[in-house]
């Protein structure tokens, strides 16, 4: 279903398009999640003996992310089974050591510019690190210089590209704005440990992404930090010996809203394996919107069922999980009445601004789709009356994968830049087309290989 823009052996493609009345059904599993993975490669780094991490995902951000970790002296490589294998170290940087001037290009991967940024004020020398330039780190910066760290902006005060001289951090009480991104947060709990006395951080203004706070915390205690997480103050400790050990990482939840709401929207049935009940990530609330949205649900310990269809609207406060409003708003488009999402503007400084791009895509084939301050409005309909159309995801992975859901409902509609998944989920598409239940392909089309 890919069509073929050139052969080479890093094979690309320019558009993908779903076959007529096409149905999602059937089971699936997902990747393991990057937003775990990349806390736990971070403890590791530090822990005292070696660690392999079971499951990670193979996707250019965690390809990104340890190609830096390595350049900052990790020892880190991955075996036959695909695992990661980490020699930690709890001092990889000795206080008279001589540290070489090095510079990380962390690409579009937003964790690792707000995490290595941090560790980075933990590394003797110089560190420059740079990466999208619209992504602000402002905020985590501020707090790192109150901390003592030695941070200069080399472009736009707030923004990547950053020079670190880095290191030794006292530790002691911060104040963070928090509004923007819950990395900056995540960023100081994983330097806390590293730090002389620990840190206490007090987050003001509203809370994006509370819960990969908590997962943040919750990592670190698996790796023996103590740490107390109330509503706005965290407290982390100083711990000179990490645990080492095997880290299993669990699946993504982020990326099993896709099927679970493709399955909502072409009245199918789908069952996730891996997210569940137990799932640590934020993202398995997708189980309980959809069911708020009148779907069938079924959720245990290890996975997640949906049987479709949508029949009421959503109005819902999302600044808890961000990552789901794209999937949502496309299933609130196919339902009866307008939906309304809130607490959604941090999603403009994504890898796109995913609010522009998403209404601009949807309104495109002639959904209702508006974008009002801090609220995004969605009326829903039949689809009787939609056209087909090019959705151009901006090289924004979830926004590709968004509109691979609504390319589902609107037959003729073709998603350009397909292969920007790579970034978090290079087989997002195939593993799409292995639920779909139709025809055969349209002429002129190709399967993914």
């Amino acid at each position: 279903m890919y069509a073929v823009a050139m052969e080479n052996s890093l094979k690309t493609h320019e558009s993908w398009q779903a076959p007529d009345d096409a149905r999602l059904t059937g089971q699936v599993s997902v990747q393991g999640s990057k937003s775990v993975a990349q806390r736990v490669l971070f403890n590791a780094f530090f822990a005292s003996g070696e660690s392999r991490i079971v499951g990670a995902p193979e996707c250019g951000d965690l390809r990104v992310y340890c190609r830096a970790l390595k350049k900052l002296g990790a020892d880190l490589r991955q075996d036959e089974n695909g695992d990661w294998i980490l020699k930690g170290n709890p001092s990889p940087w000795s206080a008279d050591q001589s540290v070489e001037e090095i510079e990380l290009d962390l690409e579009s991967n937003g964790t690792a510019m707000r995490f290595l940024t941090a560790l980075s004020a933990l590394r003797p020398g110089q560190t420059v690190l740079k990466g999208e330039t619209h992504r602000p780190v402002g905020p985590l910066v501020d707090a790192l210089k109150k901390l003592g760290a030695d941070i200069e902006f080399l472009g736009e005060p707030g923004y990547m590209p950053v020079k670190v001289n880095g290191g030794a951090i006292e530790g002691g009480r911060v104040v963070l704005q928090s509004a923007l991104s819950s990395q900056f947060a995540s960023a100081l709990l994983l330097l806390a440990p590293h730090t002389r006395t620990g840190l206490q951080v007090r987050l003001v203004g509203p809370i994006s992404s509370r819960p990969y706070i908590d997962l943040t915390a919750t990592v670190l205690k698996a790796f023996g930090v103590q740490t107390e997480v109330g509503a706005r103050d965290l407290k982390v400790s100083a711990c000179t010996q990490l645990k080492s050990g095997k880290i299993v990482i669990e699946a993504d939840a982020s990326a099993a809203a896709f099927p679970l709401c493709g399955a909502a929207i072409t009245g199918g049935e789908v069952t996730v394996v891996g997210v569940g009940n137990k799932t640590l990530q934020g993202d398995k609330r997708i189980a309980s919107l959809l069911k708020d949205m009148g779907c069938q649900v079924e959720i245990s310990d290890s996975s997640i069922s949906i049987q479709g269809e949508p029949r009421r609207p959503l109005s819902c406060a999302m600044e808890e999980v961000p990552d789901l409003v794209p999937p949502l708003a496309v299933v609130a488009a196919f339902s009866r009445g307008e939906s309304i999402f809130s607490g959604v503007t941090h999603l403009k400084v994504k890898e796109s601004d995913r609010l522009e791009v998403l209404c601009e895509g949807m309104r495109s084939l002639g959904i209702r789709a508006e974008c009002q301050g801090d609220l995004l409005r969605v009326v829903g309909s039949d689809g009787a009356h939609l056209s087909p159309a090019d959705l151009d995801p901006a090289g924004d992975h979830r926004m590709a994968m968004a509109f691979s859901l609504l390319a589902l409902k609107v037959p003729g509609t073709r998603v350009l830049q397909p292969d920007c998944i790579s970034k978090s989920d290079p087989l997002f598409f195939q593993r799409l087309e292995s639920l779909i239940e139709a025809g055969d392909p349209q002429p002129g089309e190709s399967d993914f290989e």
